[in-house]
């Protein structure tokens, strides 16, 4: 684990915060990572080869779906995340000596130009202070013809849109800057990513009722003119 400039300084309030929703996010999520993550996660990094960043890589929860990837490096900005993250990563039976857990944000990411294969970003991309800068250094960091592989949620159609905007201000003060209203899809197209290979998430039954299923997953690609841009 290494030390990052690029990381804000965080008021003592602030790093309370950021801690007790990192000492508990595992457990928040677990009934949706059985029913939905977990499968999409292995489905979606079933194939990644080579040089792997993660950016937002949180507890570690896709550190055991790594099986061909080496070097991984998994950065993260909250230390108490990075905690549990290195704790994932000691535990592995193979493969650890190849990860990294880096102190870094996605949109300034410690890791030099074209290095990557593929970069990986699971419910990530709701939480940085900038969507546009983030996935700039997604570009910045990935080998000519690597791939984006995200599972990400975003802002649903009509009214779910309207709830989703009205929750995001205690989303973004309680859980770790999460923006429940973000459009995704208009984001990887203005960086220039064409999703070439979408992954279908299935609601579990608990929400089939609803009128908008917001998580989307996939694995995505610079543009014929986005590569240049990004190469320049």
């Amino acid at each position: 684990m290494t030390d990052d400039p690029a990381v804000p300084t965080r008021s003592p309030r602030e790093q309370a915060r950021a801690r007790r929703f990192a000492e508990g996010y595992d457990r928040m999520l677990a009934g949706l990572e059985r029913r939905v993550l977990a499968d999409v996660r292995r489905r979606l990094l079933a194939d990644v080869r080579g040089h792997v960043v993660e950016i937002g890589a949180g507890t570690g929860a896709n550190v055991e779906h790594y099986a061909a990837a080496t070097p991984v490096d998994l950065v993260e900005p909250l230390p108490a995340m990075r905690e549990q993250a290195l704790r994932r990563v000691a535990g592995r039976a193979a493969g650890a000596a190849s990860m990294r857990v880096l102190a870094g944000r996605a949109e300034a990411l410690p890791v030099p130009d074209g290095v990557a294969d593929a970069v990986v970003s699971t419910l990530v991309l709701c939480s940085v202070d900038d969507v546009g800068a983030a996935l700039a250094e997604v570009a910045r960091v990935l080998r000519p013809g690597g791939a984006f592989l995200f599972l990400e949620h975003e802002r649903g159609r009509g009214a779910r849109g309207w709830v989703q905007s009205a929750l995001t201000p205690l989303s973004v003060r309680y859980a770790a800057n999460c923006h429940l209203d973000r459009d995704l899809g208009a984001g990887l197209d203005r960086a220039g990513f064409e999703i070439v290979d979408p992954l279908v998430v299935d609601a579990p039954l608990a929400v089939r009722l609803l009128p908008d299923w917001p998580l989307r997953a996939g694995r995505a690609r610079l543009a014929a003119t986005a590569c240049g841009a990004a190469s320049a």
